[in-house]
């Protein structure tokens, strides 16, 4: 396609710098070649001297295709590459240009070593610091990664952190009185008017003397600056607004300030800023660490090359005459470090040539740290010329309207921008062209009806959609009717996921059924999590084919999982162990191919004999099969200290046989698994079985540096990625043909177009959601580099990409309710959706979409219509016992005592529910791993809580008992070494806090009620509870569970699944108590849960950090919607009558993985329905 006018001013421009801003299907792909080759072919430039900068190698890659193809092989002589690449070229240099030693940057060190190095240092920072309990390092890592890039140094950070201990005095001081207006609840029709007046105003009035418009270092500014910002843009919000509300600016202020117990407001957000100190001195260590050691890590293939260009003049000069020409895509995306990078050479040129093509819309990778203030930046700092392009030729006008109504909610754009303004204040003809071109809706009219459009039409909108419901439409024939231009924006909404998908997916059919070639649709997501349940739709219609490219963890792949989980099996049998706790899952694996009855058996005689591994496979005589494998592991194990890694992975996956004894005789025996999951030795699934295993020797050898490898070095491997929660990851593309459908991210889907664009599951959980928790805060001045994916620009933006890949359809669907429950989900606030309530039905509307575009279809789908991905878990092989084994299960479950532990094992849906209950309690193959340092931890408390109530213990003889017995305990040292700290830290507030209660007069510890035989409307029941406190004169009694966790000011009974479920626990002692022929005449006063461990980010009026108690209330329990004796006779009926081993059973859930709070609940409400209904 020939170059317009704006493309030829680009390419033609080399004066100087220039910044050329490109939206969506604008032509800039091309637009770098094309320049390249322009240069070439006007001027006498070597090629070695250009320098073009991509986002990622796959487009340096196709950058490099395109210009061969244009100009040959000189393109082999550019330099095109990321800046990672070219950081890693600049210290290649250095090295040989420097005579001093330097320090030598081969390859970066993995995450896992990262996160190890954090957790050596983090053990180093005293016990007072909040960092000290951060429990996950990636956390760590990741908010050092955006200081490094973001070009901040340990001492800024001190500096900021120092500045802001200042301001927040100031800020009590001054703002305290106004806020003593704030009610702690506001309402009323007038609310906003009267706290306009009577807060915000003044407020904003002090907050505007105080700010000065400075920054500390860098970008940062003061808290007083910030403050003013946010409440000014919340005030201006409310006030633009039809009904103004006090809800959002309330929230705000409330986030940030709290009454103490004087009932005074102050600034409460204190653990932000103490963090922040300490994140300097974390930080400022782990770089000490990295350059001792001759390491770095891949934020410093930037990081060094800036240090040595800024240090050294003479090799920054010899780097920037390398390069006459330099141009940057997608400079939207780059961070601080790489502009510093690039500013760094080209500034040594009085008027360098250098191009930034991009567009600030599309910046979608700021929580990589890119910022879309880069080309403003850029624009600023050399002054650049500006070129727009204009022309689009991917999406109609109709798309591009509907997507610039996305791109004008952004806060942060370039022609948004105040310093960008000011600079085209200008009056000249050039400027005042410019500032049309910036603030013009870039939709140029250019695509033209095709034949095809028409076919389209008829196929997609000739047969009637029935279960659809339009508002303010008479019948889907008008919408036939009206729908004849040649672009589509359609928004549909569905009851449920499983209607949606289904209707997708019959859309998708229609379309290939029209002639609309596959390759021409795209299915966009936000994660990879919302297309799961959509493939098994797609795949009810043979003629779609897919395409599907995600990164996946090896470490969760099935096979991959299976042939560790048997290594550490082999490992821990040739370290002397017993790892009988491993068999039933490693039985229940599908190659092995043993019947469930055999593996049943098996199971419970781990429990019955308490034998070794080895011997009951060995004494299992019902199956040979058994013996085998007990010969099989056993000879492993005897190998497993001296022969090779390879030699054992390729015995355990099958490769090679192996000579086993059984009974006397030695025969060959070859393991099942590679001849189970590939019967093709050539096939795509052997292929991919093997990939994975070289990745992860690779990985292996990278972490170990050893030539010689053995099976404890990929137990240790194995391990450090677990503790680190650290993936191994491969880049899987599955693809059933050329002409397939594609789905994928809308991240991956940046830089192309389809015809056809679906965009699915279009709600504000999905597009709008919070990514989950932060748990490491910063102060508000520094959201710089707090975790930029949950900001509203960024994730406008990433709408925005999504949008603009529809070149001629683009459909959006949601589900009304999420799962089957009754929530609705939220509309996405980004299309300014609504849910308009009728008297018959509720429906969305939204003002960026006509009324006949929004479809409602109020039909649920059918049960024989539904289909599922589901990944059943290994525990589902229990289910449906046979006729052998059901009497010896009845048998176990005759007279069952029922615990709390009980309860609580049943519906914890998250470790496996009444399967695993079902596994430990009737099965009884109870784990036999060593003692965990939490379940260590937790004993010791409890042991000194009850030494301090049964024999009065002073503080100091509590302490003294902990440190003694927990130098006693079968841990490794260094977890000797944690519990020592954790108890010297913890245990001390936990003592102060509780004495009272644990030395009052009336105080009984570990109440036992085994030996009382009660029951409960015929069901028997036991346990102990872990402290009473009796009022013996008024008959009162008051219980105490201990928990050596912690919870927030924020957490109650509903709303957290630990909480949910220990309430449950309180409410079965109080049915002990009641059933106790000691306690039954005593009335239950409270009953309360004891946090022992502080809350750190609590600190106001805590300083040591907020020791927590929860008490449960009889308002609290009505919150269940049902009597927790139900709950009690629900779970005894389907532990007695084994109902829930049906596998039609409507309580069997397939898939346990992700289950949460609200699954809980449901399946707390269904177990009772059933009970009541049997």
């Amino acid at each position: 396609m020939p170059l317009n006018a704006k493309q030829q001013e680009a390419v033609k421009y080399l004066d100087g710098p220039l910044l050329v801003l490109a939206g969506p299907g604008t032509g800039k792909t091309q637009l770098l070649s094309k320049k390249v080759e322009y240069i070439l072919q006007n001027t006498d430039t070597d090629p070695s001297m250009i320098l073009c900068i991509t986002y990622t190698e796959a487009g340096a890659e196709n950058m490099k295709e395109r210009l061969r193809s244009m100009i040959g092989q000189a393109a082999d002589k550019i330099d095109i590459m990321t800046f990672h690449a070219f950081g890693q070229k600049i210290l290649g240099l250095y090295n040989q240009f420097s005579t001093e030693p330097t320090r030598i940057f081969n390859e970066p060190i993995e995450e896992v070593l990262q996160l190890k190095i954090l957790e050596d240092l983090q053990a180093t920072l005293p016990n007072s610091y909040l960092l000290k309990a951060e429990q996950k390092q990636k956390n760590l890592l990741n908010i050092i990664s955006k200081i490094k890039i973001s070009k901040i140094t340990p001492a800024e950070l001190r500096q900021i952190a120092d500045q802001n201990q200042i301001d927040i005095k100031i800020i009590d001081k001054e703002l305290s009185p106004i806020l003593q207006n704030l009610p702690d609840k506001a309402t009323g029709k007038n609310a906003y008017a009267k706290l306009t007046e009577s807060v915000y105003i003044p407020l904003l009035k002090k907050l505007g003397e105080l700010k000065t418009d400075q920054p500390i270092i860098g970008r940062i500014y003061s808290l007083f600056d910030v403050f003013y910002e946010k409440i000014y843009s919340l005030i201006e919000e409310q006030t633009n607004s039809e009904k103004p509300s006090v809800k959002n600016i309330n929230n705000f202020i409330k986030k940030y300030f709290s009454k103490n117990q004087s009932g005074i407001y102050k600034f409460s957000e204190l653990a932000s800023n103490k963090r922040l100190m300490e994140l300097a001195e974390l930080y400022e260590l782990y770089q000490n660490y990295l350059e001792s050691h001759g390491l770095f890590d891949f934020n410093d293939m930037i990081e060094a090359p800036i240090k040595y260009l800024e240090n050294d003049i003479d090799f920054r000069r010899k780097i920037a005459q390398n390069y006459l020409y330099i141009m940057v895509d997608e400079y939207q995306d780059t961070n601080p470090s790489q502009t510093r990078l690039l500013e760094l050479i080209a500034d040594e040129q009085e008027s360098p040539a250098v191009m930034a093509v991009g567009d600030d819309d599309q910046s979608i990778f700021e929580f990589q740290g890119a910022k879309a203030s880069s080309l403003i930046h850029f624009k600023n700092h050399f002054d650049a010329k500006v070129i727009v392009l204009t022309d689009n030729y991917r999406s109609t006008n109709e798309i591009l309207q509907f997507s610039r109504k996305i791109a004008d909610q952004l806060d942060e754009s370039f022609i948004k921008n105040e310093t960008m303004q000011r600079s085209l204040h200008t009056d000249n003809q050039t400027t005042e062209e410019l500032k049309k071109e910036l603030t013009a809706i870039r939709s140029q009219d250019i695509l033209k009806k095709d034949p095809e459009d028409f076919i389209f039409e008829q196929n997609i909108y000739s047969n009637k959609d029935n279960n659809s419901t339009t508002p303010n439409l008479a019948s889907n024939s008008q919408l036939n009717k009206s729908v004849t231009q040649k672009t589509f924006i359609e928004r549909h909404q569905f009851v449920n996921q499983d209607a949606e998908y289904d209707w997708i997916a019959n859309r998708v059919h229609q379309l290939i059924q029209a002639g609309t070639d596959p390759s021409d649709i795209g299915i966009l997501f936000p994660k990879h999590k919302y297309v799961t349940a959509l493939i098994p739709y797609l795949r009810k219609h043979p003629e779609i084919n897919i395409a599907y490219e995600r990164t996946e963890n090896i470490l969760e792949n099935q096979q991959i999982y299976e042939l560790l989980t048997l290594c550490r099996f082999i490992h821990q049998l040739s370290q002397g162990e017993n790892p009988s706790y491993m068999l039933p899952e490693i039985l229940s694996f599908d190659f092995w191919e043993i019947p469930s009855e055999d593996m049943i058996l098996a199971i419970q005689s781990i429990h019955r004999n308490r034998r070794p591994a080895l011997e009951i496979l060995q004494n299992y005589l019902d199956n040979p099969f058994f013996a085998e494998l007990a010969a099989f592991f056993a000879e492993l194990a005897k190998q497993a200290l001296n022969y090779p890694l390879e030699f054992l992975l390729d015995t355990i996956s099958g490769t090679s046989p192996i000579d086993i004894t059984v009974n006397q005789q030695i025969k060959s025996f070859t393991s099942p698994f590679l001849n189970f999951y590939s019967k093709d030795l050539y096939s795509k699934a052997t292929f991919d079985f093997y990939n994975r295993l070289r990745l992860l020797r690779n990985r292996l050898l990278s972490h170990t540096k050893k030539d010689k490898l053995r099976l404890a070095d990929l137990i240790q491997l194995i391990d450090d990625y677990e503790k680190t929660e650290t993936s191994i990851t491969e880049q899987t593309f599955y693809q059933d043909s050329d002409k397939s459908i594609n789905l994928m991210t809308a991240h991956k889907s940046k830089g192309l177009e389809f015809k056809h664009v679906f965009l699915i599951n279009l709600t504000a959980s999905a597009w709008d959601g919070s990514g989950g928790p932060n748990t490491l805060l910063l102060p508000l001045n520094l959201e710089v580099v707090n975790d930029a994916r949950n900001t509203s620009d960024g994730k406008k933006r990433l709408l925005f990409v999504a949008i603009t890949r529809a070149a001629k359809t683009l459909t959006m669907t949601s589900p009304k309710f999420a799962d089957d429950s009754e929530k609705e989900n939220k509309p996405l606030s980004f299309l300014d959706e609504k849910i308009v309530q009728e008297s018959d039905c509720t429906y969305i509307q939204s003002p960026f979409i006509p009324a006949k575009r929004v479809i409602e279809h109020n039909n649920y789908l059918s049960d024989e219509d539904k289909v599922s991905a589901i990944r059943r878990i290994w525990l589902n092989k229990l289910l449906d016992p046979s006729e052998k084994i059901e009497p010896l299960l009845k048998e176990r479950v005759k007279n069952f005592r029922l615990s709390a532990s009980h309860i609580s094992s049943f519906i914890r849906l998250s470790y496996g529910g009444p399967l695993n209950f079902y596994l430990n309690n009737i099965l009884k193959a109870a784990p036999s791993e060593p003692t965990s340092l939490t379940i260590a931890y937790g004993n010791l408390v409890h042991k000194v809580f009850e030494e301090i109530t049964n024999n009065r213990l002073t503080k100091e003889a509590a302490l003294t008992l902990y440190m003694n017995e927990a130098e006693k305990q079968d841990l490794f040292e260094e977890d000797i070494q944690t519990l020592l700290a954790r108890g010297k830290d913890e245990l001390p507030l936990a003592i102060d806090e509780y004495q009272p209660i644990l030395q009052d007069e009336g105080a009984r510890a570990e109440v036992d009620f085994s030996s009382e035989h009660l029951t409960f409307d015929g069901i028997p029941i036991t346990g102990k509870i872990d402290h009473l406190n009796i009022d013996e004169e008024n008959k009162l009694i008051d219980i105490y569970d201990f928990k050596t966790s912690t919870i927030s000011d924020r957490d109650n009974w509903q709303n957290k699944e630990n909480l949910y479920i220990y309430h449950f626990q309180l409410l079965f002692y109080r049915l002990l108590l009641k059933e106790s022929k000691f306690y039954h005449d005593y009335t239950i006063r409270s009953m309360n849960l004891l946090f022992t461990k502080p809350n750190r980010r609590e600190t106001l009026d805590h300083p040591d950090g907020k020791i927590h108690q929860l008490t449960l209330t009889e308002s609290d329990i009505k919150k269940d919607g049902f009597l927790f004796e139900d709950l009690l006779k629900a779970i005894y009926y389907q532990i007695t009558t084994l109902d829930f081993l049906k596998s039609d059973s409507s309580l069997n859930i397939a898939d346990l993985h992700g289950c949460n709070l609200t699954d809980i609940k449901k399946f707390c409400q269904r177990l009772i329905e059933v009970y009541k209904n049997s």
